[in-house]
């Protein structure tokens, strides 16, 4: 052997326990891991819930508003096609609707418009759950003249 060299034996060396560090977690670390996860979990799911109710509401609003269509559209069918129907008159109607397998109900408002053959029509939707009304969900204003 050369002066200055030892001797070594020949075969696996296994990692030294500084290298052996940098290959795992720790429990802290793991902690710290969970907690972040838990918490954008809870956002996405609360996230989740309420584009849920949006949708919801949304649904009824489209629905609410379908209703008011219909009804203003059945005021000027009657109104252009029944020529000896009586001329509009000013008050609040109340009827129950059911559109889209829920119940609706419609409240028509007519008041004179300021002119004698116009007239404005406010017809206010709610939704009827379980026996009673929810809203109002849409209101729909629009002027109908005489024919």
């Amino acid at each position: 052997m050369k002066p200055g060299k030892t001797a070594t034996s020949i075969g696996f060396v296994g990692p030294s326990k500084a290298s052996r560090r940098n290959h795992a977690f720790t429990l802290l670390e793991l902690l710290i891991a969970l907690a972040v996860l838990a918490v954008v979990s809870v956002a996405i799911f609360a996230q989740g819930g309420d584009t849920i109710r949006q949708l919801h509401d949304l649904e009824q609003q489209t629905l609410a508003r379908w209703v008011a269509e219909n009804e203003v559209a059945k005021l000027h069918l009657r109104r252009a096609h029944e020529p000896e129907s009586e001329p509009l008159r000013a008050g609040t109607r109340r009827n129950l609707v059911t559109y889209g397998d829920k119940a609706w109900q419609v409240e028509e408002e007519i008041e004179s418009a300021g002119h004698p053959a116009l007239y404005r029509v406010e017809i206010t939707v709610h939704a009827v759950e379980e026996g009673r009304e929810v809203g109002p969900i849409d209101t729909l204003i629009t002027f109908v003249g005489e024919y």
